[in-house]
């Protein structure tokens, strides 16, 4: 049935007054899903809130991540400059003390050697051997018949049975003994070995291969004779 304009200004007006009516006509009208949409809008838009937060916080938490990875940075740059200056340090007092070592055991090698009645040529040094190391003290001597002879000593803060051993094989090495000779020392030789301390089994082999043995206080050991 239609109505007329009056009609239908009268329907508009009475579902303004009666906002019931207008529900009514709603449901009457509009499907479930239309009718839905408000509350799907606000649900959509409650996830986006929650969206925007959590980006909120992942931003936060990267820039704390990269804050955080930045001073981890720093933190390692200093503790590879500290362990640098560490291995430095260990560097410099290894050679300060190994320089120690073999000034205490040129001195101890000449206070000996003078009480034994030898006349002590030159100052004790260290002679380099290309590729092989060097002999820590040489000590150009004279002994108590006037013959010439070099003590020579390898010195070390803790002397074990491997060092003698080693030390041993250099100086009975007929190489060894020529290259020596090449550079001035040409023997023969009163073969001692220094150190701070050393153990039973570093003191039997010394004794066994004729090597002398010397401590800060003196001899404890004389060399079986002339290499």
């Amino acid at each position: 049935m239609a109505i007329g304009i009056t009609e239908f200004r009268e329907l508009v007006s009475a579902l303004y007054e009666h906002p019931e009516w207008r529900e009514e006509l709603r449901r009457l009208v509009l499907t479930d899903e239309i009718l839905g949409l408000p509350r799907v809008v606000r649900e959509l838009a409650e996830a986006l809130r929650e969206l925007a937060e959590a980006q909120r916080r992942t931003d936060q938490r990267v820039e704390e991540l990269a804050e955080a990875l930045q001073r981890t940075d720093q933190r390692l740059d200093l503790l590879t400059q500290r362990v640098d200056n560490l291995g430095k340090a260990v560097g410099d007092l290894q050679r300060t003390f190994g320089s120690t070592v073999e000034e205490e055991a040129a001195s101890v090698v000449e206070v000996v050697l003078r009480r034994k009645g030898y006349r002590v040529l030159q100052p004790p040094y260290s002679l380099p051997i290309d590729g092989q190391g060097e002999i820590d003290v040489v000590l150009p001597l004279e002994d108590p018949a006037g013959r010439r002879v070099w003590a020579v000593v390898e010195a070390k803060a803790r002397l074990s049975r491997r060092d003698i051993q080693a030390w041993a094989q250099r100086m009975t090495s007929p190489e060894w003994r020529r290259q020596l000779a090449e550079r001035g020392c040409e023997g023969p030789y009163l073969v001692y070995a220094y150190g701070i301390r050393f153990d039973l089994g570093a003191q039997e082999l010394a004794e066994s291969v004729g090597i002398g043995l010397l401590k800060s206080d003196g001899e404890v050991l004389a060399p079986r004779g002339l290499i």
